[in-house]
């Protein structure tokens, strides 16, 4: 009878101590659902849709890799250099990216950056002024970018030529044309992009994601079942431990 009780004591201090301890592991999982939870109700109020996370780790979760490229376009000073995600102009990163850049061009007091469906404008200190696209351009599609009659031109795969001096008012070119070309990157243009076109996620969608369990992909639902595994444990030794006390109270 004594050798029974004793093990009855030594398995409910068992219990009790791994129960305290899985107690602690959920308290802390539900801290973090709560805290996170609030977080995505006021997304907008904290600026959580409007900022981005850059950390490797993270990136490295959803599985992105940044493309470096090693080649640019250089227009009076000015570098243009983009990936397929994002486009960085004297070292200042575009709101608007232009995938597939063709090239870059200085004419007059403005800068024009082309992609085959976007010509974007900039001051002379590169900032941006506006975007065009196919209903603003007297082509469908942007082939090639250059400089003649004594402007930007631009020209569709057909090689029909338009010159504009401030991408409002086009005509026919058929002067001669430089065309803009990529060039090599010096190491210092190429460092200072590589820092910013780096992938990046909303800062919301990365919370929902690791709020929800699938910021770890398809091994987020094995996470959220080991956490209802280990709510499921709590449940159960808590009523164990609930009912051994009264019964203990009841047959004294």
């Amino acid at each position: 009878m004594n050798t029974d009780s004793h093990a009855r004591r030594r398995i409910g201090a068992i219990l009790h101590r791994w129960h305290r301890r899985l107690g602690v592991a959920a308290g802390l999982f539900v801290l973090w659902l709560a805290g996170s939870g609030i977080a995505l109700n006021h997304s907008a109020d904290l600026g959580l849709d409007r900022s981005a996370v850059s950390a490797p780790w993270i990136i490295r979760l959803y599985g992105l890799r940044a493309t470096i490229p090693d080649r640019g376009y250089l227009a009076a000073r000015h570098w243009l250099v983009g990936n397929e995600v994002q486009t960085v102009l004297d070292g200042r990163l575009l709101a608007v990216a232009l995938p597939g850049t063709l090239g870059l061009i200085a004419s007059g007091d403005l800068l024009f950056a082309a992609n085959a469906s976007t010509l974007a404008l900039f001051d002379a200190q590169g900032r941006f002024v506006e975007s065009l696209h196919d209903a603003d351009l007297p082509i469908m599609a942007i082939h090639r970018i250059g400089q003649g009659c004594g402007a930007v031109v631009i020209a569709d795969e057909q090689d029909h030529r338009f010159f504009s001096r401030d991408g409002l008012t086009w005509s026919p070119c058929a002067g001669a044309i430089v065309w803009s070309t990529s060039v090599a990157l010096p190491a210092v243009i190429q460092a200072r992009a590589a820092n910013l076109l780096r992938p990046q996620l909303p800062t919301e969608r990365v919370l929902l994601d690791a709020h929800s369990g699938h910021i770890f992909g398809r091994y987020g639902s094995f996470v959220m079942d080991t956490v209802g595994v280990l709510f499921i444990l709590i449940a159960l030794s808590g009523l164990w431990m609930f009912l051994r006390h009264h019964l203990r109270r009841g047959h004294p």
